[in-house]
């Protein structure tokens, strides 16, 4: 069987690289045209998302990650402490993992340059086309293309809706911050919680050009943000183009990053306020979420975002695509006669998982965004996947 992997980030390397294990021939197909970074930016460790490096490769969880030991709920607009609760979690950055990700699957079949915007499939295969005029044939095609994926538009005629507010995101380095905010954010996962949003902070591991490592602060800043006019203008770069998902760095426009810069000034107490202006290159992203009905039409089949999009308040996204990719591999090999049987109750399965995230972070989102209470250790708001009661 050959198998087709739409979209190389997280989801994607670790379809590509299990499947390949299980003796399937594997190629990746990349949108970008270089290998792609995560700006940055901090993720929580969760074991799904961490079990192929440490299973199959010589990685180590203390090499491309931090600890915690604490997660503080504290007044973004005041510092007023509202409670705290013992918290043993670990923080990576997207860098690290797609590094070792891609260096253990390897270049060699890793196609940059390859964006999607043709499908099609009959009895006997799927085809894919590409903006590049180039066009692949594969037995099965694994969609991992994000939250806005091209795949699922073109499959389901479906992408994800706008959850009301964007997250603003950047990592400030050690030696940008002073001495006491560091320590103000250093071993613990900060709530900073306001009225009308809320902000998060964590320590995460930087790599430098060198490979040397480091440690950062990350954020995430929300702000809700009406549909219409006042999004669109955000969401606007310094070209002209409306951009649906991201506006990076280096295409913000002047205005939109001192209001980022005044309002900080204006709503935060240091030390929040100090960690969001230390961030070198902050940048600003939709949040938006959606479901779907089904998680394979034919020879195709959706994994991580690109089926059940959630947001991110629960820290298990990535985590959820991490385990979308194990549970495909080991419904397409317990037949070796038939990898097709198993397709049905693994779409069941992951179903089942993403539906209940998916509402989990519904919740969280709607508490937080809105200033209702948001009780320190309230097992509902634990990070993680949602228990859906079944194995």
């Amino acid at each position: 069987m050959r198998i087709a992997v739409v979209g190389g980030s997280l989801a994607g390397l670790h379809a590509a690289a299990l499947l390949r294990e299980a003796d399937f021939e594997v190629d990746v197909y990349e949108r970008s045209p270089a290998p792609l970074s995560g700006l940055g930016t901090g993720i929580v460790v969760q074991p799904e998302l961490v079990r192929y490096l440490l299973e199959r490769t010589p990685t180590t969880l203390e090499q491309i990650s931090v600890s915690s030991d604490v997660m503080r709920y504290r007044r973004a607009d005041s510092g007023v402490l509202q409670g705290e609760v013992p918290a043993d979690w670990r923080f990576t950055s997207y860098n690290s993992l797609y590094q070792g990700l891609l260096s253990s699957f390897g270049r060699e079949r890793y196609h940059c340059g390859r964006t999607l915007i043709g499908l099609d499939q009959n009895a006997d295969r799927a085809e894919l086309r590409f903006a590049s005029g180039e066009r692949v044939e594969a037995d099965l095609v694994v969609c991992a293309d994000g939250g806005f994926s091209t795949a699922r538009q073109r499959l389901l005629g479906l992408q994800p809706e706008y959850a009301g507010y964007v997250t603003w995101r950047g990592v400030a380095d050690r030696d940008k911050v002073s001495d006491e905010t560091w320590a103000y954010f250093d071993e613990a996962f900060t709530y900073g919680l306001l009225d009308d949003g809320h902000l998060i902070a964590y320590p995460i591991p930087v790599t430098g050009a060198d490979g040397s490592v480091t440690r950062g602060l990350n954020f995430q800043w929300y702000w809700n943000v009406d549909e219409g006019p006042a999004l669109d203008e955000l969401m606007t770069d310094v070209n002209g183009i409306r951009r649906p998902v991201s506006v990076h760095h280096a295409g913000l426009r002047s205005e939109v990053l001192a209001e980022f810069r005044q309002r900080a000034k204006e709503e935060l107490i240091d030390p929040f306020a100090e960690l969001v202006h230390a961030a070198a290159e902050p940048f600003v992203t939709v949040i938006a979420d959606g479901d779907v009905p089904t998680m394979r039409v034919g020879r195709f089949v959706l994994i991580g975002d690109a089926a059940i999009t959630p947001r991110p308040h629960a820290a298990a996204g990535a985590a959820k695509a991490a385990g979308d990719a194990w549970d495909l591999a080991a419904a397409l090999t317990r037949s070796a006669a038939d990898p097709w049987a198993g397709l049905s109750e693994w779409e069941e399965r992951r179903l089942v998982v993403g539906r209940a995230y998916l509402e989990k972070v519904r919740r969280m989102g709607g508490v937080l965004q809105n200033g209702d209470l948001f009780a320190p250790g309230d097992p509902a708001n634990r990070f993680g996947l949602a228990d859906t009661g079944r194995p």
